[in-house]
């Protein structure tokens, strides 16, 4: 079965206003599913950002994620299979399942689409292009990680690949995207609020990260409301602890920071 990660959805406090950041600073481009009033709904090509607003009882934050694959009966037949305890609800319609809604072992909730034409507007439809600046990996902080890691290779047959030396994370590829599994316990927390179990961060890769920071100081300077949020990424003495965290939990990336709503952004070259 073929499988690769379709899209990230993020909960914000101003869709509009993020998705005009990750596609001012990210190259991210609309994808002309709905309207000026609905989901922010962007992509590089190959993944997809589905942008929502916060509703009464949802937090702002890195959400969910979603999956395609080009046999919906086929996960299904595997989660029944051989994790009988995690439950599934049918998305679809029409008479047959297109998409469901499902978790993994450590309750991390995804999307799993069938592939062909698109049927919701969480489902992201690019081109599979290479671009400039595109997303290279996100993370999932879990408890478990070894199981979890060993269910997205059963269900979806997502490849482990080899990461940096000396990292405790399992890294699973789509052949493009990378999951980071970075396993968590209470004492990485110390000096931190103990914030960001389950999805974590997104990490993009970039031409040139001078290019970025020059991206960001030259819209800074004519709107400060787009310069990223710096409230978690090294100010004060907690800030320092969850930069260190940041670094030490997932070192892909050689530079640090956070969208609008503080969300942990993760950037290679």
């Amino acid at each position: 079965m073929n499988a690769r990660f379709n899209h990230l959805t993020i909960v914000s406090e101003d869709n509009y206003a993020l998705g005009r950041f990750y596609e001012g600073f990210f190259h991210m481009r609309p994808t002309g599913v709905g309207g000026p009033t609905d989901d922010v709904h962007i992509g590089d090509g190959y993944i997809g950002l589905n942008i929502k607003p916060r509703l009464s009882g949802h937090p702002a934050q890195l959400d969910r994620f979603g999956i395609e694959v080009d046999d919906v009966d086929l996960v299904i037949a595997r989660l029944t299979e051989n994790y009988p305890e995690i439950e599934w609800l049918e998305r679809g319609g029409n008479g047959s399942i297109t998409s469901i809604s499902t978790h993994d072992p450590a309750g991390n909730v995804f999307l799993v689409s069938q592939a062909g034409p698109k049927q919701g507007d969480d489902v992201y439809e690019g081109d599979a292009g290479e671009r400039e600046r595109m997303v290279h990996h996100f993370a999932l902080r879990v408890r478990g990680a070894e199981r979890v890691a060993k269910f997205y290779g059963d269900v979806f047959g997502f490849t482990s690949i080899k990461g940096p030396k000396e990292s405790r994370n399992t890294y699973l590829s789509d052949g493009r995207i990378t999951l980071v599994i970075i396993p968590w316990q209470i004492s990485d927390f110390e000096g931190t609020g103990i914030t960001a179990r389950g999805m974590d961060h997104i990490g993009f890769k970039v031409e040139s990260i001078a290019a970025l920071k020059s991206d960001i100081d030259r819209v800074a300077t004519r709107n400060f409301r787009f310069r990223p949020s710096a409230s978690i990424v090294g100010r004060g003495k907690e800030g320092k602890v969850r930069l260190e965290m940041f670094r030490n939990a997932c070192p892909l990336g050689c530079h640090h920071m956070a969208d609008l709503d503080g969300l942990l952004l993760d950037v290679t070259e």
